[in-house]
């Protein structure tokens, strides 16, 4: 499984949080992820590949979203309210 240095934040800000996660792969930008199940979502703004740095595969920038207006947009509906346990 490939080591991601992940930089999160919260929208027009520079909380930036910055840990280290295994993934199956390694997110794409425009992508949707979770770190754990009842963290935020959020949506990779940039990936930059590090094959020069042993262990880690990559860094991903991203921006914590909504997940219930990302699920309203992406399952095309007009009441999306989701709770996950």
């Amino acid at each position: 499984m490939p080591k991601v240095f992940v930089h999160t934040h919260t929208a027009q800000d520079s909380d930036w949080e910055n840990d280290y996660y295994e993934f199956s792969r390694v997110p794409i930008e425009g992508e949707v992820f979770a770190l754990s199940s009842d963290s935020p979502w959020y949506e990779v703004e940039l990936v930059v590949h590090t094959p020069f740095e042993k262990g880690l595969a990559a860094e991903v920038y991203a921006v914590e979203v909504d997940h219930n207006k990302i699920m309203k947009q992406k399952l095309n509906t007009s009441k999306a309210t989701f709770e996950f346990k």
